[in-house]
């Protein structure tokens, strides 16, 4: 009599292998699989592909055995009918000059009505954003400045539109996006709610197809045999019919999983989360205080029983960060969480501006005795442009500094920094100052860590410095032959051949554009900065001087202290006597905060550019002006 052992884990792993390869022969050679093929549209696409797909709805064995569970007859009579015949989805997709409201707006607004699985109408607009497109908005959807010239604005177009999708259900690819837009813009230019149901084809993707790696709309087109068109994509409508089909499909398979109702769809699209993790050890903190915290975009803070702060942080979604922290999901978080057992209640602040989130979680965090990453302010650095001085030349920097010299950033990563100095040092002649690891600019045929000025008078060394500062603010043309000339003197028998120091010079200005330099460096900032506080009636006012953050107030929107504002822009801008004190590193630090939200393009509320010196009547028309225009939000007014 032979005793059996037990079987090894590579045995069996090709057990379950095996038994994988089975199930998939029996469900391929059933008639539910080909059914489903022709009634799903995949009869073009290989067998194995259709497979990948319908497997998750005919894997489950029927009784046990190898057949599929579904039978071709069930199939037929689950797809006979209309789907949700009473229900009418509005497939949205919108283009837009960039990634979030309101310094970005809208290009172009497109929905298609699926009603009973069949499209039986559809809507595309063109609209005139108010604002340039930038180039690689351009270069991805092939809408141009001059295509929307003559368009209707958004305070036009957007009322039809929302009147044609009303009473729809709302479904998007990606759909938090498409959503965010219309209802800010529904909001705050029209005051009107706009709150539908909302299906996202991203979201029923990774539920229905979780074979699929990639859940892109061209990759899904492929995936579900839809014709793709590369010429149409990132065009509002073209989006919007292929996310069209691609739903009805998804209808279709979630009627083979017996869902009935809208309810039951809009309940099946919310990821499955698992088991939440336990909170951690130790800690003391009442569950219920986490809980009632806002899910709001602001800085919240952490205290001990002494009302002692230990920790402070800003978050888009206050209590989902707070909860991350307590009940952590990974060892590094636990780590993390064993140094906050001591907090025994929360506060919490809501703010819906990302300027004023930053500026007040920053100032928190420099009070708390546990200090983490996100104190950092200047990401990647500074750019450092100088003359003269004990530094003269170009270097990378991790703060600011008053003494003289011109600062530009802060960049977000490092690698961006050093891609702009090995950019600069191949086509101007200067000494910089470079960090351990700094690719070497002379493979580009520039200067390497020289420590001398170019033999140029002193007229000439100057204006080699105002030549590379406007190049870095945007103010050169990208052929000028002044610049060429220039540059070829500054080098002499020395630089590289003319037709690479035209290429030199082209990448400069590529990666000046491509990193939103284009503006004055930071210490040159003179601006009003207006942006939205704790309610939508109340402001946040900044008065920056000199890169600097010289004054700020708080008021009602509709109760500005006029006189009070009027005094301040004459004291600080026009009053060339006054002189503020040196400033402290706490005032550079913030003043880094100031600068990295403006490089970012995170804009709530509206700026005024001071450049000009315009006298305080002025500058306050402007100011009450844009603050009774819902339009102003996201833009600059220059003087």
């Amino acid at each position: 009599m032979f005793e059996s052992r037990p079987m090894s884990s590579q045995e069996r792993r090709i057990m379950a292998q095996e038994t994988r390869q089975e199930k998939r022969v029996a469900i391929q050679d059933s008639a539910a699989f080909q059914y489903l093929r022709n009634a799903l549209n995949l009869k073009e696409m290989e067998a194995s592909a259709a497979l990948d797909i319908l497997e998750p709805l005919l894997e489950k064995s029927a009784g046990g055995g190898k057949s599929a569970s579904i039978s071709a007859d069930e199939a037929a009579r689950l797809l006979s009918t209309p789907y949700l015949p009473d229900t009418t989805f509005a497939v949205v997709d919108i283009e837009t000059t960039g990634g979030r409201p309101p310094q970005h707006r809208i290009t172009e607004l497109a929905a298609v009505k699926v009603r009973a699985g069949e499209v039986v109408d559809s809507r595309d607009v063109l609209v005139n954003p108010g604002r340039g497109i930038p180039w690689n908005v351009v270069r991805l959807t092939g809408i141009t400045d001059a295509m929307v010239a003559d368009k209707p604005g958004l305070m036009e177009a957007l009322p039809g539109f929302l009147d044609f999708i009303d009473g729809c259900v709302f479904v998007a690819h990606c759909a938090n996006f498409d959503l965010h837009f219309l209802q800010y813009y529904a909001r705050e230019f029209l005051e009107r709610d706009f709150s539908p149901q909302v299906l996202c084809t991203f979201e029923l993707a990774n539920r229905l197809l979780p074979g699929q790696k990639r859940f892109n709309l061209g990759e899904l087109s492929v995936a579900l045999g839809i014709p793709d068109s590369e010429e149409g994509r990132h065009r509002a409508l073209s989006d919007a019919e292929a996310t069209a089909q691609i739903f009805i499909r998804f209808m279709q398979m979630c009627r083979l999983r017996g869902m009935d109702s809208l309810e039951s769809l809009l309940e099946f699209q919310q990821p499955d989360e698992g088991v939440p993790p336990p909170m951690a050890e130790g800690v003391r903190l009442d569950p219920a205080k986490i809980e009632s915290l806002p899910r709001d975009r602001g800085v919240f803070r952490l205290y001990d029983k002494d009302e002692r702060l230990l920790f402070a942080g800003k978050a888009n979604d206050i209590q989902r960060t707070v909860r991350d922290m307590f009940y952590p999901k990974n060892r590094s978080a636990g780590r993390f969480a064993l140094r906050l057992k001591g907090v025994r209640h929360v506060e919490s602040k809501s703010l819906r501006s990302e300027l004023a989130m930053n500026v007040e979680a920053f100032r928190a965090m420099r009070k708390s005795s546990l200090v983490n990453g996100n104190l950092a302010v200047a990401g990647g650095g500074f750019l450092r442009l100088s003359g003269n001085g004990d530094r003269p030349g170009i270097a990378f920097v991790s703060r600011l500094d008053r003494d003289g010299a011109s600062y530009y950033g802060p960049f977000r990563k490092k690698a961006q920094l050093s891609d702009l100095l090995e950019a600069i040092c191949a086509a101007f002649p200067l000494p910089y100052e470079a960090p351990d690891g700094f690719r070497d600019a002379k493979k580009r045929g520039g200067s390497r860590g020289i420590r001398k000025r170019p033999r140029l008078q002193d007229s000439e060394y100057a204006e080699l410095f105002d030549t590379l500062k406007n190049l870095l603010e945007g103010r050169l043309p990208k052929e000028d032959e002044g610049v060429f000339s220039l540059l070829q003197k500054a080098w002499g028998d020395e630089g590289p051949s003319p037709g690479k120091l035209r290429r030199y010079i082209s990448r400069l200005h590529h990666l000046v554009k491509m990193y939103s330099l284009s503006g004055p460096s930071v210490e040159r900032r003179r601006l009003i900065i207006v942006e939205p506080g704790q309610t939508r009636e109340e402001r946040y006012c900044y008065f920056i001087k000199d890169g600097l953050l010289a004054h700020e107030v708080s008021f009602e929107k509709g109760e500005p202290p006029v006189r009070a504002l009027e005094d301040k822009v004459n004291e600080i801008f026009l009053d060339e006597n006054l002189e503020g004190p040196m400033p402290e590193p706490m005032d550079l630090d913030v003043a880094a905060v100031f600068a990295g939200w403006m490089r970012r393009e995170l804009m709530d509320g509206f700026m005024l550019n001071l450049e000009g010196r315009p006298g305080p009547a002025r500058v306050m028309e402007a100011f009450l002006g844009a603050l009774d225009d819902p339009q102003a939000a996201g833009t600059t007014i220059t003087f």
